[in-house]
């Protein structure tokens, strides 16, 4: 079967390229038989693992027996699963085509399908790690959020988000594991700044990177945006046994005051390019104080037992969810602000639409006529349509500290501007 046939018999072209990478292996390893995650059988089981409802088994079963009886949706499928989880390298899925002509009631359902195989490939990984089984199963509970964002965005349909797709590689990799409420896994630390503490009084600290430019409100200005006034931009400097900076707030803004510590007196306890616990925050279930919390503190020690080797003590995420400005969208009383009111924000770089896809799962609506069916949305879509913008932040929360969690440690000493008195007696 040549590449072009399939385009052909799928009703779909391929302008850049992408479809057709690895193609020739994927024809070559074509099994004789109908692939696995093709098996009803199969297919019950690992959505059963997933815990995915069983009112989905009659359209994946159908999806399928359709597409193991059709030569080229078998190979697309084959194509599909070897670019997922073999050829790891390679790029996402949001070009992928649906599949409107051979299965116009379920398009993507062979997404959901490829991404379901997933679950033998994390048994495997899992278990030559020694992780338990409810890790393993609540890791897996991915593919269930997916699929449910998927039929929230489609009005009930079965399959998966294109662009979510990808994530899946990271469970038989054996890297992103689901502690409680959160997912986490080693990465280096991304922000632009270097996190100090004093080792007499616990105090912490965040010093801005050298040349990260600041509007006037201590944000990372938006690209493209001309109505943004330019504020500072930070210089760092090491010299004497210390070093100097422009203080970023634990409100995630940075600040034109500039402090000298001495390293006699502060620790550096975090720097760029240092292993970390990166967050990933799953849709679905509540973000009470008590599972944020508990889901910390458990990954941290759980990684601990699990990669001895790659000790890791602090937890920090880059997303839409650490917005600042989330505080006046949706209130004091949200689980959500709650939440970010325990950890220390930093300011990166944003779109200005930041998180529209979590929302709408569309980065490109139109403010005035999105849907409004959540509180969260009905807020979010009333910032847009009163001129505001959307921006992500970043967020660390250091292990020792996560006792205290509920308790506002990084901030509550912290004024709503400047600085606090403790930190500006060092002002230079």
């Amino acid at each position: 079967m040549q590449f072009p046939e399939l385009l052909d018999a799928l009703g779909v072209t391929d302008p850049d390229g992408d479809l057709a990478a690895h193609w020739e292996e994927s024809l070559a390893t074509l099994p004789l038989d109908a692939p696995t995650f093709l098996r009803p059988e199969r297919i019950s089981e690992w959505r059963e693992f997933c815990r995915i409802s069983p009112e989905v088994d009659g359209v994946l079963h159908e999806a399928a027996r359709v597409i193991d009886g059709d030569p080229h949706l078998r190979a697309f499928a084959w194509h599909l699963y070897r670019r997922l989880y073999v050829h790891v390298e390679s790029g996402g899925f949001s070009d992928w085509p649906s599949l409107d002509r051979r299965l116009p009631d379920a398009p993507d359902a062979v997404y959901l399908l490829v991404c379901l195989a997933a679950v033998p490939g994390t048994l495997k990984a899992h278990a030559h790690l020694g992780v338990p089984l409810d890790i393993t199963r609540d890791t897996m509970l991915e593919v269930k959020c997916f699929a449910a964002n998927y039929a929230d965005w489609t009005g009930g349909r079965v399959g998966i988000i294109k662009s979510q797709v990808f994530w899946l590689r990271h469970y038989p990799a054996g890297r992103l594991f689901r502690v409680g409420r959160f997912e986490f896994m080693i990465q280096p630390f991304r922000g632009d700044l270097s996190v100090y503490r004093h080792r007499e009084s616990g105090k912490v600290v965040a010093l801005s990177g050298d040349g990260v430019t600041y509007d006037a409100r201590g944000y990372i200005p938006i690209p493209g945006l001309t109505d943004q006034q330019l504020g500072f931009t930070a210089r760092l400097e090491e010299s004497d046994g210390a070093v100097t900076s422009n203080v970023v707030s634990p409100r995630g803004i940075g600040l034109p005051e500039r402090v000298r510590l001495s390293l006699a007196e502060w620790e550096p306890v975090l720097s760029p390019g240092d292993l970390t616990l990166d967050m990933h925050i799953p849709s679905g279930g509540g973000m009470t104080p008590e599972a944020c919390q508990d889901a910390m503190v458990r990954g941290l020690e759980f990684f601990a037992r699990t990669f001895p080797d790659r000790p890791v003590s602090t937890v920090s995420c880059f997303s839409w969810i650490y917005n600042p400005e989330l505080e006046t969208i949706l209130g004091n009383d949200s689980n959500l602000v709650r939440h970010l009111k325990e950890l220390y924000l930093f300011p990166i770089r944003s779109t200005g639409r930041d998180g529209l896809f979590f929302l709408f799962y569309d980065d490109d609506i139109d403010p005035k006529t999105a849907r409004r069916d959540t509180s969260v949305r009905r807020a979010v879509l009333d910032h847009l349509n009163a001129g505001g913008r959307l921006r992500s932040s970043g967020m660390f929360a250091l292990g020792r500290d996560l006792s205290d969690y509920g308790m506002g440690i990084y901030r509550r000493d912290w004024p709503a501007e400047g600085l606090p008195p403790w930190l500006a007696g060092l002002r230079v």
